[in-house]
Formats: structure tokens, C-alpha cells, sequence
């Protein structure tokens, strides 16, 4: 391992917008037209927009564990759980009413938003494979 410094190698030229510092401290605090987050994938999920998530919201719930730990070893949504514990609490939740899972799990899978990404493969395919358990165990 050599002590000498890195060579710098610019790679491009990066482009700002620029922004005066008043606009965007008007604009951060104007009022929000629709004040409830109707996004499925956000932690704040049908609360204020402008709602800080607390410590317990970021992690997983008693109940999501409980509910992780039912899947068969091969067929646990582990990804989920690691990556979005906020969208795995609200299933564990309401995992009872069979009705509303099956909606939830819907919309997580049918992820249409115009201009995002959606899941990773990974949390997709769990997903999708958490909706088709739901599914197949109706009576």
C-alpha cells in the first residue's frame, strides 16, 4: 500500500441549481394543500405530512416480530423488515382483517406513483410473495 496521495481525476462537470436561501425557507414553510400523506410507502401514511416519525416508528413493532416469525423460515419478507419496518408494522397490524391486507399489499405491489422508483426487487418479490400467502389462506 502506497502512502502517496490520489491523483485527482475530475470526472465532469456537476451542475447547481441555484437557490436564493429567503425562497426556500418560504417555500419549506408554506402551508401543505393536502396535510394528510396519503403515500402507502411513507412512514407517515395517513398522518400529517409535517409528522416526525419516533425512534419506535423506524423499528420493527412486538407485532411485526411476531408476525415475521410466522412465515415459514424460506418465505419470511426479511428485506421488508430491514429495509421499510414502517410498511411492515402496518401489515403486521393489520394483518387480522384479511380484507385490508389484501388491499394494503395492492397498492404496496402495484406501486404506480408517477416519478419513483418503488421497491427494490428484493422487497417486490417478498411482497408479492406476502400478498400470495394472503390469498391462497382466505377461506
Amino acid at each position: 500500500m502506497s502512502n502517496e496521495p490520489f491523483a485527482f481525476r475530475p470526472s465532469g462537470s456537476v451542475e447547481f441549481e441555484q437557490l436564493e436561501p429567503a425562497a426556500v425557507a418560504r417555500e419549506m414553510n408554506a402551508p401543505v394543500e393536502d396535510p394528510l400523506d396519503t403515500d402507502a410507502l411513507s412512514i407517515n401514511f395517513g398522518r400529517r405530512k409535517d409528522h416526525k416519525p419516533t425512534a419506535t416508528e423506524r423499528m420493527l413493532s412486538g407485532t411485526a416480530i411476531d408476525w415475521l416469525v410466522a412465515f415459514a423460515p424460506a418465505t419470511r419478507p426479511k428485506a421488508l423488515c430491514e429495509r421499510f419496518p414502517h410498511v411492515a408494522n402496518r401489515l403486521a397490524r393489520d394483518w387480522a382483517n384479511v380484507e385490508r391486507s389484501t388491499l394494503d399489499l395492492r397498492v404496496l405491489t402495484a406501486d404506480d406513483r408517477w416519478g419513483t422508483a418503488g421497491y427494490p426487487a428484493q422487497v417486490q418479490i417478498e411482497l408479492l410473495r406476502v400478498l400470495s400467502h394472503l390469498t391462497d389462506a382466505k377461506p
